[in-house]
Formats: structure tokens, sequence, C-alpha cells
């Protein structure tokens, strides 16, 4: 009976400690900002020229390659507009096509010295022919979250 009740204590002690361990660790009380959408202009192919995505609170500027083929690398760049990001932002870019699987093509820009985020990123080719993708693109710091979804044309092979 003694053992039993010490295996019971040990359990319950292990518990306590994970619970408080949980809800005492700093940051694990905020949940992640929800994200507001940025409204892009009608009718852009950022694979052709700079399109804009704009909120209440910042307006970026996205531009692929010129040109963008499939299988071959092009250049992404986010300019920001109006607003500031600050420094702990982080901008990832994800390619996708609609009700088309085509692999997980998500990539981080970096800042640089004149403060336009730029990345590199290659596609696949889509074995249909299919040259319709979206960027998704999610802008983050530790207060605001924003996305974006900029439809855009490959060139074909």
């Amino acid at each position: 009976m003694n053992r039993a009740w010490i295996k019971y204590a040990v359990a319950l002690l292990t518990a306590a400690g994970l619970v408080a361990l949980w809800t005492l660790r700093p940051g694990m009380d905020v949940s992640a900002p929800s994200a507001t959408p940025l409204h892009v202009e009608a009718d852009c192919d950022s694979a052709l020229r700079a399109c804009a995505a704009r909120s209440d609170s910042v307006d970026i500027a996205l531009q692929l390659g010129p040109p963008v083929r499939p299988m071959q690398v092009f250049t992404i760049q986010v300019r920001t507009l109006r607003g500031t990001l600050g420094a702990d932002a982080r901008v990832d870019v994800q390619f996708q096509m609609r009700d088309m699987d085509m692999g997980i093509n998500r990539y981080r820009l970096a800042i640089d010295a004149d403060g336009v985020w730029r990345g590199s990123a290659l596609l696949p080719v889509c074995s249909s022919g299919r040259s319709d993708w979206i960027a998704q693109v999610e802008i983050s710091t530790a207060k605001r979250r924003w996305t974006a979804e900029l439809p855009f044309t490959v060139v074909p092979p």
C-alpha cells in the first residue's frame, strides 16, 4: 500500500509541475495575433510588375522576377510602400495553385540594407500545363500579422 501511495504522489506532483511550467512560462499565455488581410489591387500580375497590397497600417508591393518560369530561379521582392514592419518582422511567401497540389513552395525573405525584403524561388512544372499561381504573402511581427494572396502567371517552359 505504501508503494502505491508513493507512485500516486509522484504522478500527481509531476502533473502539477507540468501544468505550472506551462502556465508560468513567459509568453505562453499570449496567443498569436490574428492575421489582417491586405487588399490586393485588382487585375495585377506580380510576375509582370509590382503589385500593391494595402491595409489600414501598412502597404506593400510584391514583385516576382520578371520573368517567372518553371524550373528556373527567380527573385522575390517585397517593399513597404507605407508604414513600417520593424526589425522583428518576418516575411514568408508561399506559392500554390488553386485546386492543385504542387508541393511545398515556401520561402522566407531577408531584409537588405535598402529595407527591401528579398529572396529567390524555384517553381515546379505543372504536369497539366497550368500556369496560374498564387503568391501567398505572410508578414508577422511580435504584435501584428498580415496576409495577402496575389495571383500571377508563369511563362510556359
